[in-house]
């Protein structure tokens, strides 16, 4: 059977938390109520600098802060399941974006920036995330879907912008240590200090586990800093550094039989090979911002060096270049009434990525060594990434308003090639360009003085990303047959289509009664979406293409009450809260699997929370995550994961200085699958190993001393 359709292009051989939430959409936002959180707060549009449509991620760190999981946890939309658990690359996806996966990890459809400047690299892809440092965040600004495009973002899931804590942020300077289950240990020292005019802030951190699973062991340090310089009333200077060191291991996926009995072990390939993964990465940043005749100026630069070596059936090492710009000039539009605004914004990015590729031993499995075998592949790849936009905002009457953004974007790809060719081994080369003109308009309704209400319509682009325009075809053989034999392996470049979406969205947020809530309901109509077949236990790709046509229905939405008050003391609040993730991710009429869901993501994620505090500083929360069902692992949809319901509980206390938790994650032991790691064309019913497993009961202990 043809593996998509007969259109398809190019075929190649958590728990919850307490929420605070606002009524943002309009004016009003300024006043917000908060109630005090135990665990990630989520902050409706509550930042003055974030667009009232986003929402704010707040890490609290009264409890285990270690991971995306963690940083993430009940954010409405915002999908992060764990691979091998830790710090490993989790799968990130906001409504059903990116869920495919090429020649490596790499994550597509949501853009990272940390600080304002991206970092995804050039080709829009992202990929090991243990930069990503929690416990060094401040807040996080998420812009779902279309809502991207108020910040010059253009991908189907949308924005994620990391921000950086400063030397002005509270308890700034402070020493922690964690320690748990699995041999988990974790650390962080940091400073921070502030004066009239200048203000710096330094992390170094560390994590270091032995994994719940065979050959799971993990570790990584990190160190963070920032300073702003103030020159006067209006111009500041800003700098940062980020640099992380990170080495994994890599067990590989499991059967749903396996899974169910409670196998921890790792596949014998990945253990023979010595799989693991080294990525060391470096980025600094310097940015002016300024107030010139009336309007908003800001300019920031950046550079980040990533070096890689990713040790598979294959060992592939990486040196990664990119280079990042963003601009924008904006101020008020005084004609069109109080409260608009307009701006203009570019980001340009320029990455360049010198790939070579070795044999692990002989090539294959019965010929792993772990060792570097012989090159067989030798790469040089370019991408450039250009998007000039606009957006104005606009009151239309005290109660309208409207969000309008447009954008131009231009991607290059090039790929250049640097080993012996003959006619059994063409180059891989490349030299293409992506054009698409993506937007937004949002109207929101303020319906009284409490409750928004807001329509909006948006287009979305996203350009073929490297991990799976270069592939690679398996060859036959091993050793020095594999490479120069009649059959020899060799990359090979898939031309793909870029993906475009349009999508509706209708959604309120604000409170009724005693509730606060926020509810988008969303349906995407998507042409030529990438998807792909892998090998999960080789983790090399069998085929990718275009889709023809696919779709998404989807709802993200969240509540929070607090319910009770002073129950066992004057003061003592317990608050409840729920988020409900809904994904309909489906092909369209397509002639071989007609309407069937697309595989990995599962469509109904549900988590709740059960939060006490009382004043004198104790804590204690419940929380359940819920997935009635788990995603498929074919296109066919014959083998699907189970659903599962697992339970935390933490308890704690925290003062002016001190902070002390007891966090236990899945503490009824549930086994279930935490993610299908790749897709199949039709496996017919039959288990395969795909999956990963969900860790374990484990529990986390804490202190955090603050200065």
């Amino acid at each position: 059977m043809p593996f998509m359709t007969q259109a398809m292009r190019a075929l190649c051989g958590a728990s919850v938390s307490a929420l605070t939430i606002a009524v943002p959409l309009s004016a009003r936002a300024g006043e917000i109520e908060r109630d005090t959180a135990v665990e990630t707060i989520i902050v409706i549009g509550a930042r003055p600098t974030a667009p009232a449509e986003a929402v704010v991620v707040e890490p609290a760190r009264a409890g285990r802060l270690a991971t995306l999981p963690d940083l993430f946890a009940a954010s409405p939309g915002v999908l992060v399941q764990s691979t091998f658990g830790g710090i490993d690359h989790p799968r990130l996806s906001i409504r059903g974006s990116g869920l495919q996966r090429g020649t490596m990890p790499a994550g597509r459809g949501v853009e990272l920036r940390l600080d304002g400047l991206p970092m995804t690299y050039a080709d829009t892809s992202f990929d090991f995330v243990e930069w990503i440092e929690p416990l060094a965040t401040e807040r996080v600004v998420v812009l779902r879907g279309g809502r991207g495009a108020l910040d010059a973002a253009t991908s189907l899931g949308g924005l994620i912008d990391f921000e950086s804590r400063t030397g002005r942020s509270g308890s700034a300077t402070l020493l922690r240590g964690e320690a748990g289950s699995f041999g988990a240990t974790r650390a962080q020292a940091s400073i921070g200090a502030a004066g009239e005019a200048l203000d710096g802030y330094a992390s170094a951190s560390w994590f270091a586990q032995d994994g719940y699973r065979d050959f799971n062991a993990q570790e990584a340090a990190r160190a963070n800093a920032n300073t702003t310089l103030a020159l006067s009333p209006t111009t500041r200077l800003t700098a940062g550094l980020l640099y992380s060191d990170s080495e994994l291991e890599l067990p590989g996926p499991l059967t749903l039989a396996q899974i169910d009995a409670g196998s921890r072990a790792a596949q014998p390939g990945n253990v023979a090979g010595d799989w693991r993964r080294f990525a060391e990465r470096t980025r600094l940043s310097l940015g002016v911002e300024s107030r010139l005749a009336g309007a908003d100026v800001r300019l920031a630069v950046g550079h980040m060096a990533t070096d890689v070596e990713f040790r598979r059936r294959d060992v592939q090492v990486e040196d990664n270049a990119d280079w990042s710009l963003s601009a924008g000039i904006g101020g008020a539009l005084d004609l069109a009434g109080e409260g608009a605004g307009w701006e203009l914004s570019f980001i340009g990015q320029h990455g360049e990525r010198d790939v070579q590729q070795y044999l692990n031993g002989g090539g294959t499995i019965p010929t792993f060594t772990g060792d570097r075998g012989l090159l067989w592949a030798d790469n040089d790849l370019t991408a450039t990434r250009a998007t000039i936009a606009a957006r104005v905002d606009l009151p239309v009457t005290d109660r309208i308003s409207f969000d309008g953004a447009v954008a131009y974007n231009r991607h290059t790809r090039k790929i250049d090639e640097n080993f012996p060719t003959r006619a059994a081994r063409p180059a891989a080369v490349l030299d293409t360009s992506y054009e698409a003109t993506t937007a937004l308009g949002l109207v929101a309704f303020a319906a009284n003085d409490e409750v928004d209400v807001f329509v909006a319509a948006s287009r979305t682009h996203e350009p073929p990303t490297w991990d799976v325009l270069l592939v690679n075809a398996n060859g036959a053989g091993a050793g020095a047959v594999l490479v120069n034999g009649a059959n020899p392996r060799r990359p090979v470049v898939a031309m793909l289509d870029d993906q475009v979406a349009d999508t509706l969205e209708v959604g309120a947020r604000g409170r009724m009664g005693p509730a606060r809530f926020d509810v988008t309901l969303y349906r995407s109509w998507i042409e030529n979406e990438i998807v792909s077949t892998t090998d999960p236990v080789t983790q090399t790709v069998a085929t990718v293409g275009n889709a023809d046509r696919t779709r998404r229905w989807g709802v993200e939405a969240i509540a929070e009450a607090t319910i009770a008050r002073d129950l066992f003391g004057a003061g003592d609040e317990l608050a409840l809260a729920g988020v409900w993730t809904w994904t309909d991710a489906r092909f369209e009429s397509d002639p071989f699997f007609g309407d069937n869901q697309l595989p990995i993501v599962p469509e109904h994620m549900f988590q709740f929370n059960l939060d006490y505090r009382h004043a004198n500083g104790v804590f204690a929360a419940v929380s359940a995550e819920i997935a009635p069902d788990g995603g498929f692992a074919d296109y066919a949809n014959t083998v699907q994961a189970d659903g599962h319901a697992t339970l935390g509980l933490r308890l704690g206390w925290e003062g002016e200085r001190f902070t002390v938790f007891a966090d236990g994650r899945n503490i009824t032991d549930e086994r279930y699958v935490s993610t299908v790691i790749a897709a199949q064309n039709n496996l017919n019913g039959a288990d395969n190993a795909t999956f990963a497993p969900g860790e374990g009961a484990a529990v986390t202990v804490g202190i955090e001393v603050r200065f």
